[in-house]
């Protein structure tokens, strides 16, 4: 089309500049006022579908560059979820490495508490969490037996924090991971040489598999750090 209008308006140019000639020369099917009205109507209609055409292209683009921009968007987007999954594996790697370290029995209470509030710590700095808390129950007495408070400020008040053992059980044994009172809890496997079963508890709201996954190892390793002590100490 481009090239038919560039052919019609050669053949403009050189029509006005000949058609006198030719008229005087008595050469002539048309006056050259007709001639030339007939010429640039086609020359118009010609540059009408050049411009269609050319709008049309830009169009079918605008799209091609639209789809390749959601396209790139959503290749970022995998990238940076790939980069953030590959950077939470090599922290729990790290985690997990460190627990195999401490995989030990302490030699005092005093260590206990260390141990299991350094891992408290490390929960809570990946959960993002306010607060979390270690319980530590009897499973055939419903009683407490240890428990260990971990906030992520002073001003967070534990106090008004109530969670019954029974609730917590009940919790457990239901497979339930959240509870109407606005908290959520992971529990240990158990641990049948005393009895004991141990809970991470922590405020509601979103949380990653691959965080719960961390916590479900860190609710075990405590639980296993106690029981080497306790075993220890009555032995």
């Amino acid at each position: 089309m481009r090239n038919v209008f560039l052919a019609t308006f050669l053949f403009l140019i050189v029509t006005i500049i000949f058609t006198p000639l030719l008229i005087r020369r008595g050469i002539s099917f048309l006056s050259e006022e007709t001639l030339e009205a007939v010429l640039l109507l086609v020359q118009v209609s010609v540059a009408w579908n050049v411009f269609q055409l050319y709008e049309g292209v830009v169009k079918k683009r605008e799209k091609e560059i639209e789809k390749l921009e959601k396209e790139y968007q959503g290749r970022e987007k995998e990238l940076l979820e790939t980069f953030t999954y590959l950077g939470k594996v090599n922290v729990q790697m790290s985690l997990i490495k460190n627990f195999l370290q401490k995989l030990k029995a302490p030699a005092s209470r005093h260590e206990v508490k260390d141990y299991i509030s350094e891992i408290l710590k490390m929960a809570l700095s990946l959960s993002k969490k306010d607060w979390i808390t270690l319980r530590i129950i009897h499973a055939g007495r419903h009683q407490t037996v240890s428990e260990y408070w971990f906030t992520s400020s002073s001003g967070v008040k534990t106090k008004e924090i109530r969670v019954s053992n029974k609730e917590l059980l009940e919790m457990a044994r239901g497979k339930k991971h959240c509870s109407s009172g606005g908290y959520c809890i992971v529990a240990s496997t158990g641990s049948n040489a005393l009895e004991l079963k141990t809970f991470l508890v922590f405020e509601e709201n979103d949380i990653d598999q691959e965080i719960l996954e961390f916590l479900a190892a860190a609710v075990n390793q405590c639980e296993i750090i106690y029981t080497l002590f306790e075993l220890r100490s009555s032995r």
